[in-house]
C-alpha cells in the first residue's frame, strides 16, 4: 500500500464565510489495493452540522458517497458535499457502520484549511473501532504530519498500517480553531467472512472521555511536528559543502519524528516560556545546534534587524536592515537585533544598554508562540527582566523600544552588551529624534480593551497606562455594567437606576475620549428594545434613555464623548428590527444623543442604503470602506481578525493610512485583550490578543 497524502493548495477566498475562488489543482490520488468498505454506508454525527455555506439536507450522505472535493469550484468549506461545524463543543463524532466486520488497514480524513480566514484542520481526528457499538477501543490519530495552514489548502490526512477489524468506526473529532470541515471519509480493508466479534476496553461513554484524555497530547505533538517541519526546511536551505553535518541531523530528527508519533504521554507546559514548549521541542533544537557548532565560525551571532520582518526559530541569517530609525518628538520607536544560540547548550545572557538616558530606551525580548493552526510567530513582547536564554540553535530577538518623550532632539547612540559564562558579545545602535513633534492624534482609537478580562483585572493600573501611553482613547462598555430597569406592568421604571458598576469601570480609564455604551440588544436581556405594537418596552426604554444621558452629562460628558450601540456586527435583518427603531426611539428622546455602528456581516453596498440616518458613527469593516454610502459621514473602520498571524506592519500600520486615505476619524483593532488563554490557542477558542 502507498501511504503518500494528497494535499491540494490553491489561492484563498477573502473571508472563510465568503471563499468562492476559482481553483486549477493538480490532485495527487494513492494508489491502495485495499477497498474503501465505507463507500455508501449510513454514519450517525453526534452534532448536526452548523456551517450555514454547506450545510444541506446531503450532509447525512456526504462522508460516504465517494464525492471528492472539486478542486476546480469554490472553496471546500462552500461545496454542498462537504460537512461543517462551526464552533460549539470542542469534540464532535461521526460513527460509520460498516454493515459487517471488516478488516481495517487505514482511515482518512479530507480537510481544509487557511489561517487567512481563521480556518484551520481539526486538533485532532482519532479513531475508536467496535465490532458491536458497545464495546470500542482507540486505534490512532488521523492527524499525524504537519501541513502548512497559512494559506488556502486541502489535504487528505491518513491512518496507515492498521492490522485491526471492526464494524463500527467512530472518529472523534477535536476542533482547534473555530471550525471542522470534511468532505470525505474512507475506511480501507476488505470484507472479510467469518471474522469473530471482540471484545474491546471502552464503552460508549468512556470514549469521549478516553478522547477528551488524549487532546494535550495530540495538541504537544502536532505542535512538535510543526517545530521539526521547520527544522528540516532550515537545513534543506542550506548549502551543498555542509552534506556530512545536513545527513546527521535529518537522521536524527528522522527519528525524532517516529518518539513523537509514539509518544503516550503529554508533558505539563508552561506555554507563557514561549517556543520549545516539551522535551522534544528541546531536542529537535539540539539537532540545529549541533549543526551550527559544526559549521559555524562564532557560537554566539548577533545581527541588526527589522524588527517588522517575519523571524521563525531557526533564522540564524535573518539579518533583514530596518535603516536609519528617525523619530518625531512624543513617537515611540523601535530597533531589534538577533541573536542565535550557534551552540549545541542553552546560553543564558546579560543584557545591557548603554548610551541614551535612563528610562528612554526599554528592552524585551521576542518570544516565539503558537497561533491557531500550529503557526509559530514570534509574536509576544516581554520586558526583558533577568537573563535572556537561548536553546541551542535558536534565533531569539532582543527588541529595544524608544520612548522619545524625555530625549532631546538630535542623534543618539548606545551599546548593546550580551553577556554569558563563556561567551559575550555587543552591538551599537543609533536613531535619530526629529526637532518636529508629533502632536495627539484625532483620529479616535479604540481596540475593545475591557477591563474585565483576566489580563484587566490582573493589573488595571497598568492596562490603563499602556492604552494612554499608545493613544488610545476610545472605550466600549459592555452590556453587563449598564444599569438593569426596576419597571412595572406599564413599563415605568420604578426604583433610580443603579450606576455603581458603571461608575467604577469608568473611573478606571479617566483619559477615555468617547465612551460606546454597548446595549446588546441581540441578547435583549433588559426586555427592552423596542419591537412594534409593544408599547411597554418602548416606554421602558425611554425612560431608561432619558435616565442613562442624564447621569453621563453630570459626569461632565458632552455628546461628542459618549455613543450607544445598539446590536454588535448586525446583519441586514438586525439593521432593520433593531438598530433601526432603536436609533428612532433615542432621536425622540434626545435627538442630540450619538448612534456608532459596526456594520460587517451580510451587509452589502446596497443594502446599506436602506437604513441612512440609523447612525452617526459608522464602523465598517476595511474591505466595505470603498462604499459611496461613506460619503459626507462620520466614518471609522476596524478588522475583527488581528491574530498573530498578521504582518504587524501590514495589519497595523498599513490600516492607519488606509483610514487617512478614506477620511476615516477612527479605527478599530479585535482586541487589546480577551477572555481566551493568551498563551494557548488550543486551551479553549482562539485568542486575538
Amino acid at each position: 500500500m502507498d501511504h503518500r497524502s494528497e494535499t491540494v493548495t490553491t489561492h484563498p477566498s477573502a473571508r472563510l464565510l465568503i471563499g468562492v475562488a476559482a481553483l486549477a489543482v493538480l490532485t495527487i490520488v494513492p494508489t491502495c489495493s485495499a477497498e474503501n468498505v465505507a463507500l455508501g454506508r449510513p454514519y450517525r454525527l453526534s452534532h448536526p452540522p452548523n456551517y450555514p455555506y454547506c450545510t444541506d439536507a446531503g450532509d447525512t450522505t456526504d462522508l460516504t458517497d465517494g464525492v471528492r472535493y472539486n478542486p476546480r469550484g469554490t472553496s471546500l468549506w462552500t461545496q454542498k458535499g462537504t460537512v461543517g461545524w462551526a464552533v460549539g463543543d470542542q469534540l464532535k463524532s461521526i460513527e460509520i457502520d460498516l454493515g459487517q466486520i471488516c478488516s481495517i488497514n487505514g482511515v482518512s480524513f479530507e480537510t481544509a484549511a487557511d489561517n487567512r480566514s481563521q480556518g484551520t484542520f481539526p486538533l485532532a481526528v482519532l479513531v475508536f473501532l467496535s465490532d458491536d457499538g458497545t464495546s470500542y477501543n482507540y486505534a490512532g490519530n488521523v492527524i499525524n504530519e504537519s501541513v502548512n495552514q497559512a494559506t488556502y489548502v486541502v489535504h487528505t490526512f491518513r491512518l496507515s498500517e492498521l492490522e485491526e477489524q471492526a464494524r463500527f468506526v467512530r472518529l472523534v473529532t477535536v476542533r482547534g480553531g473555530f471550525y471542522v470541515f470534511v468532505d470525505e471519509i474512507e475506511v480501507l480493508g476488505s470484507k472479510t467472512q467469518e471474522l469473530r466479534p471482540r471484545k474491546r476496553d471502552l464503552d460508549p461513554e468512556a470514549v469521549l472521555k478516553a478522547a477528551q484524555q488524549r487532546v494535550p497530547l495530540t495538541r504537544q505533538n502536532n505542535s512538535s511536528l510543526a517545530l521539526l517541519a521547520h527544522a528540516e526546511a532550515r537545513l534543506a536551505a542550506q548549502s551543498d559543502q555542509d552534506q556530512e553535518p545536513i545527513r546527521h541531523a535529518r537522521a536524527t530528527l528522522e527519528r525524532l519524528k517516529s518518539k513523537i508519533r509514539t509518544r503516550t504521554e503529554a508533558e505539563k507546559i508552561n506555554f507563557r516560556r514561549g517556543v520549545p514548549f516539551t522535551d522534544v521541542d528541546q531536542e529537535i533544537c539540539g539537532v540545529i545546534g549541533k549543526y551550527l557548532a559544526a559549521t559555524s565560525k562564532s557560537k554566539l551571532m548577533l545581527r541588526t534587524a527589522n524588527p517588522w520582518a517575519a523571524l521563525m526559530p531557526f533564522d540564524w541569517e535573518a539579518s533583514a536592515e530596518a535603516g536609519q530609525l528617525t523619530l518625531m518628538k512624543n513617537e515611540w520607536g523601535e530597533l531589534a537585533l538577533n541573536v542565535t544560540n550557534a551552540s549545541a547548550s542553552p546560553v543564558e545572557l546579560t543584557v545591557k544598554t548603554q548610551g541614551p538616558q535612563p528610562g528612554a530606551v526599554s528592552v524585551f525580548e521576542v518570544k516565539f508562540v503558537e497561533a491557531f493552526g500550529f503557526r509559530i510567530r514570534g509574536d509576544a513582547l516581554m520586558p526583558l527582566r533577568g537573563k535572556l536564554r537561548i536553546p541551542p540553535g535558536m534565533t531569539q530577538q532582543v527588541w529595544l523600544s524608544i520612548d522619545t518623550r524625555s530625549l532631546r532632539p538630535g542623534h543618539h547612540e548606545g551599546l548593546l552588551e550580551l553577556k554569558g559564562e563563556s561567551t559575550s558579545t555587543s552591538q551599537p545602535f543609533s536613531f535619530t529624534v526629529a526637532d518636529v513633534e508629533m502632536p495627539r492624534p484625532k483620529l479616535h482609537v479604540v481596540n475593545f480593551s475591557y477591563m474585565h478580562w483576566p489580563v484587566a483585572k490582573t493589573d488595571p493600573k497598568g492596562v490603563e497606562r499602556d492604552l494612554r501611553e499608545h493613544y488610545v482613547d476610545t472605550q466600549v462598555v459592555v452590556s453587563s455594567y449598564l444599569p438593569n430597569p426596576v419597571a412595572d406592568a406599564s413599563g415605568s421604571i420604578t426604583q433610580p437606576l443603579d450606576f455603581s458598576r458603571l461608575d467604577k469601570y469608568m473611573d478606571l480609564l479617566p483619559d477615555t475620549r468617547l465612551w460606546i455604551f454597548f446595549m446588546g440588544f441581540e441578547w435583549d436581556h433588559r426586555k427592552m428594545r423596542p419591537i412594534p405594537g409593544d408599547a411597554r418596552r418602548e416606554k421602558l426604554f425611554r425612560e431608561w434613555l432619558s435616565a442613562m444621558i442624564a447621569h453621563v452629562k453630570q459626569r461632565g460628558l458632552g455628546y461628542e464623548n459618549f455613543a450607544f450601540l445598539w446590536h454588535d456586527e448586525p446583519s441586514q435583518k438586525a439593521m432593520r428590527e433593531i438598530v433601526k427603531p432603536s436609533t428612532r426611539v433615542l432621536r425622540s428622546v434626545d435627538p442630540r444623543a450619538r448612534v456608532w455602528i459596526d456594520i460587517s456581516a451580510d451587509n452589502t453596498a446596497e443594502s446599506i442604503t436602506e437604513f441612512d440616518g440609523a447612525a452617526d458613527i459608522w464602523c465598517p469593516s476595511s474591505e466595505k470602506l470603498e462604499w459611496a454610502f461613506w460619503k459626507g459621514k462620520r466614518t471609522w473602520f476596524y478588522d475583527s481578525a488581528s491574530d498573530k498571524g498578521r504582518s504587524p506592519s501590514g495589519h497595523y500600520r498599513y490600516k492607519l493610512w488606509l483610514g487617512v486615505r478614506h477620511g476615516a476619524t477612527g479605527n478599530g483593532f479585535w482586541t487589546y485583550t480577551d477572555s481566551s488563554n493568551l498563551w494557548d490557542d488550543y486551551a479553549g477558542s482562539p485568542t486575538y490578543s
